[in-house]
């Protein structure tokens, strides 16, 4: 190993070369070098392999020289050190994104030297910040606007991977690639090209194009999570893309499937919201099976509603696997009323099975429902909005689908204790109708669990009223207990209806006027 790393330094063309190539051939796969550590090695290496590059007459090693450097840029031991802004434009230069072209002429070289840059780009953050001082994202985007079907996958592949890894990475440059480069406009474009081969006959799509696909959609992620003001025109660019999003969840690909439907609902989550109803609206295609609802093709809501259930199934990273489902429909169901009142057949239909807790069963519902008490707070949280919602934020609804007890906290925290009232205009016709099974059940409902409960024994029968008094008593004392030792505090329903403590017994008591008050003036659901 040694041996060979000296060679790497070796003044002599015949056995640099060689090392260059036994060097890619042997480490292919490997990320840390600590052999490098010792000596200044790492630092010399990268010079040595420099002084190549700058040499014009040894174009036949550059290749290996960038391939090199691409392995050796996994590790980021003394990477800020080692690069230097000279170093950056010749690695830019060889990528071909040092100066705009009227022609751009790719070869493998430059590839190498893309594959590098992102590299670089991943474990460096010297190279995220200086990248910016140069042309490179003027010149990926200016390429991006000419390409052409001579372009390879790679190159284009690793351009917009460029994109995706500067504007991750520093944010600062979001709002430069939208506003003056109008980046993701360009990617828009590149997008419904990669994608209009599928768009006729219902072809799979190929592994390439899937995986261009993915990060087209990560690198407009990034730009769209800086909003900013859209012209006419760029509304219509937005909204031709949501066409495009539409079309791409009716993929057949079943390794892809599943990748390209996420990556699509995560760009779903940051869209601008008037561009949801593109979702919906009928358009002429080849799909054997459209879903109408209200002469409205939900087909690809119906993907969505199919693609969080699945989701549902996952135990763990429920972060990951959830969040960005559960914010997109919230996001949707919010916006467009009709997609709401589908969500909502599919997820909360009229109730039927009163018999069981909602948080039992194997429905949307009775998955959702679990989930509003788990640890993980984020989950609890959405998952309690996106019911919210579905139930037209009312809290007498919420109630009887999810059970009081599954609900409170979200009751709590949105101050939803005291009088109902719902912040978003939502439509004002019923959707609400109730089976038979719930009507035959429903004032033995207790609204705590959220289901019917069997009568109980009174558990005071046949005791004398001496014990009835020493068993309240009793209970007083646990409750006391628990208190002092600071682990329940009483409280009572402030203005704000967030629950707020009380200091003294009595305020309980100045508290039941104003609630039987608000009882009475509640809608009844």
């Amino acid at each position: 190993m040694e041996d060979l790393f000296l060679k790497l330094k070796s003044e002599n063309d015949q056995d640099f070369s060689q090392a260059l190539t036994t060097f890619v051939n042997n480490y292919a796969s490997v990320t840390k070098f600590e052999f490098l550590d010792k000596e200044n090695f790492r630092s010399q290496i990268w010079e040595a392999i420099f002084l190549h590059l700058n040499s014009k007459e040894q174009y036949y090693i550059h290749e290996q020289c960038l391939a090199t450097l691409r392995i050796l840029s996994r590790d980021k031991t003394n990477l800020d050190s080692i690069l230097t802004k000279e170093k950056l434009n010749v690695i830019l230069e060889y990528a071909g994104l040092n100066i705009k072209q009227e022609k751009y002429t790719i070869s493998s070289v430059a590839n190498e030297a893309q594959k590098l840059l992102c590299n670089l780009l991943f474990n460096s953050p010297k190279i995220q910040t200086t990248l910016i001082e140069t042309s490179c994202l003027e010149c990926v985007i200016d390429r991006i606007s000419k390409y052409n079907e001579n372009n390879c996958h790679d190159t284009k592949l690793f351009d917009v991977r460029i994109i995706f890894l500067v504007t991750a990475l520093n944010i600062s440059t979001r709002n430069f690639v939208c506003t003056e480069l109008h980046g993701d406009i360009q990617l828009i474009k590149m997008l419904e090209n990669v994608l209009q081969y599928y768009s006729m006959d219902n072809r799979e799509i190929k592994d390439n194009d899937a995986t261009l696909t993915c990060e087209i959609l990560k690198a407009l992620f990034n730009l769209f999570y800086q909003p900013k003001d859209l012209t006419t025109e760029e509304m219509e660019i937005y909204e031709k893309l949501v066409f495009i999003l539409r079309n791409l969840c009716f993929n057949n690909s079943k390794q892809h499937k599943e990748n390209l439907i996420s990556n699509t609902v995560n760009l779903l989550t940051v869209i601008p919201k008037n561009c949801y109803s593109n979702l919906i609206v009928q358009l002429p295609n080849n799909q054997q099976d459209i879903i109408l609802y209200e002469d409205v093709d939900m087909s690809t809501i119906n993907i969505l509603i199919i693609f969080l259930n699945n989701k549902l199934e996952c135990k763990t990273n429920l972060i990951e696997n959830l969040s960005p489902i559960l914010s997109c429909f919230i996001r949707m169901c919010k916006t467009e009323r009709l997609i709401r009142k589908y969500t909502r057949m599919q997820v909360l239909p009229p109730l039927k099975d009163v018999l069981q807790r909602p948080e039992e069963g194997t429905t949307l519902r009775n998955k959702l429902c679990k989930l509003l008490t788990t640890p993980i707070t984020e989950i609890r949280d959405l998952v309690a909005e996106f019911l919210f919602v579905l139930c037209k934020e009312k809290v007498g609804r919420m109630i009887k689908y999810t059970g009081y007890g599954n609900a409170a906290g979200m009751f709590a925290n949105k101050g939803l204790l005291g009088p109902d009232h719902a912040k978003v205009d939502y439509s004002s016709e019923s959707e609400d109708s109730e089976t038979e099974e719930y009507e035959k059940y429903k004032e033995k409902i207790n609204p705590v669990v959220g289901c019917y409960e069997s009568p109980k024994p009174n558990p005071l029968e046949g005791m004398t009223e001496e014990q009835k008094e020493y068993e309240a008593m009793k209970l007083v004392s646990l409750v006391d207990q628990l208190q002092r030792k600071g682990l329940i505090q009483p409280c009572r329903v402030g203005e704000d209806g967030k629950p707020k403590a009380i200091e003294h017994v009595l305020e309980l008591k100045e508290q039941l006027p104003k609630q039987q008050i608000h009882r009475q003036e509640s809608d009844s659901d």
